[in-house]
């Protein structure tokens, strides 16, 4: 079960960052909070059937009550998520942005084991944590110095030369 669970984790990722990509296109055919009111009810539809047919163990209406503050967290959490990557990736592009949300995960997840947050198993972050942690960091870092340049063209109002304009690194 273990390999299984490891395929599960990359298949999620890979899906993850075909998601961002998704939604980075959609937002500029229909905007951006377009996007973001109709792909949560586009997956409720389904999880809801699901429900409905197969009732959770404490029933359907203990599991609104016992579960809202952990819907409002997730809902919250999910559109923030949403909103900053899509974003994020109309403007460092996916494979930038995807490389940052990794390390961001890699860091979060390193606290919430640490700390036992949401109820999850405490996994104290030792030494080799930490270095891994670090060289995902440098990963990272050598990506990003990797991007090539932008050029920026500015106005220049001033001068008759290349038309008025200046290019810029």
């Amino acid at each position: 079960m273990y390999v299984v669970s490891i395929i599960f984790a990359l298949l999620a990722g890979l899906l993850i960052s075909m998601h961002g990509v998704v939604n980075s296109g959609g937002s500029k055919v229909i905007g951006l909070p377009a996007m973001l009111a109709w792909f949560p009810i586009i997956q409720a539809v389904p999880a809801l059937l699901y429900i409905l047919f197969r009732q959770p163990a404490i029933g359907l209406g203990q599991s609104l009550v016992q579960g809202f503050k952990w819907y409002v967290i997730s809902g919250v959490l999910g559109i923030t998520i949403v909103t900053v990557l899509t974003l994020s990736i109309s403007k460092i592009g996916a494979l930038s942005a995807f490389v940052i949300v990794v390390l961001g995960q890699v860091i979060g997840a390193a606290l919430a084991d640490q700390f036992g947050l949401f109820g999850t198993p405490i996994k104290p972050v030792n030494t080799m944590r930490i270095v891994s942690i670090f060289i995902i960091m440098i990963g990272v870092g050598l990506l990003l110095k990797s991007e090539p340049a932008k050029t920026e063209v500015k106005i220049d109002h001033t001068s008759s030369s290349s038309h008025g304009l200046k290019h810029s690194s």
